[in-house]
């Protein structure tokens, strides 16, 4: 058996594997704090603008949550009589 097959190396370096992720979470994340959001792109405003004018079309339906439940919110409110 290799040295560098050895359970103890590779528990070693998933220990320092993990350690590397979470020190490089932490920074991101208090970069992030500085940095502030980031701004909307024309994604984000077409979908706010989807958003709109799916409220208007659709007044009965008070649902103020993500795009991606829509379809989820509607077959909440959907009668099947």
């Amino acid at each position: 058996m290799a040295m560098s097959d050895s359970p103890v190396r590779r528990l070693y370096w998933r220990v320092v594997d993990t350690l590397d992720y979470l020190l490089t979470l932490t920074t991101l994340r208090i970069l992030d704090v500085f940095a502030g959001p980031e701004p909307e792109t024309p994604a984000d405003e077409q979908r706010k603008r989807d958003q709109e004018q799916l409220e208007r079309a659709f007044p009965m339906l008070d649902c103020k949550e993500s795009d991606a439940e829509i379809s989820h919110c509607a077959d909440r409110h959907r009668r099947d009589d």
